[in-house]
């Protein structure tokens, strides 16, 4: 499966991570009160470029997703490999693209039933 170029990998406070196939998905699940109050640390495309999470009007208004023109791609990694050690126990660690299909693909079939 080719991802979207608006692929972008959230990860929260517990070291969780949440894969969102484009920036709208992402909008429509996030929410700004989250977003004020840092519940999420950091946002990537899986090429390992920053994404700004903001809530413009605090927690009542929606969430924006703004490509930066900063790369991360070290940061990235390390976050994926501390996602796969914490959250996905006795699996081998993956690099950041295959970890994007991977939560994809799980989501994918859990709406499937």
């Amino acid at each position: 499966m080719d991802l979207s170029p608006d692929t972008v990998l959230v990860f929260d406070q517990d070291e969780d991570l949440i894969v969102f196939e484009s920036f709208v998905h992402a909008t429509n699940y996030l929410e700004a009160m989250d977003i004020s109050e840092g519940e999420y640390t950091a946002a990537y495309t899986p090429d390992g470029r920053v994404v700004a999470l903001t809530a413009p009007e605090a927690w009542r208004g929606p969430v924006v997703l703004t490509r930066t023109d900063r790369a991360d791609l070290v940061d990235l990694k390390r976050r994926v490999a501390r996602y796969w050690q914490l959250h996905q126990v006795g699996q081998p660690s993956r690099d950041p693209l295959q970890t994007a299909r991977f939560l994809i693909d799980r989501n994918d079939q859990s709406r499937r039933g």
